[in-house]
């Protein structure tokens, strides 16, 4: 198979459109994860972990610009992969730099809040980079396909 790019979306990244902008991911993730023949199980952890950086992106990315919040997606499949991207213009993070909560081990209601989200969301995925071009922030998550049998 050579690259399959599903068309992308561009959602709303302001607070007031936060609910659709999800739901509208949500679904798009899971298209794309059945065409890539993704099992179930990865499918919710792809659409998990993009939906919580995407609603970080939205909540606080464009904090002090809300007037210029858009997140745009793409879906790339490729023979061993399905990756998912978000880009957006919003303030500079690097989610692979958030350390290990100190409380991670520590009953929820004893931890602090905050985080704990993002840190378990990109380390359920099989790759996750993140990269800022041309004062762009793009988060890339990728799951590999199941082996193709026969």
């Amino acid at each position: 198979m050579s690259n399959l790019q599903i068309a992308p979306l561009t959602l709303p990244g302001t607070m007031d459109k936060l609910g659709d902008s999800l739901s509208t991911l949500r679904k798009y993730v899971a298209d794309a994860a059945g065409l890539a023949g993704l099992e179930t199980q990865a499918m919710h952890r792809l659409r998990l972990a993009v939906d919580e950086v995407a609603a970080n992106i939205i909540m606080y990315g464009y904090e002090q610009t809300p007037e210029l919040g858009v997140v745009q997606v793409t879906a790339t499949i490729d023979d061993r992969m399905l990756t998912i991207a978000l880009e957006d213009t919003g303030t500079p993070y690097d989610p692979s730099k958030r350390d290990t909560p100190a409380d991670l081990n520590d009953p929820l209601e004893t931890r602090e809040i905050g985080g704990l989200g993002v840190y378990l969301a990109i380390r359920n995925v099989d790759e996750f980079s993140y990269k800022r071009v041309n004062n762009r922030n793009i988060n890339q998550f990728a799951m590999r396909r199941p082996a193709v049998k026969g």
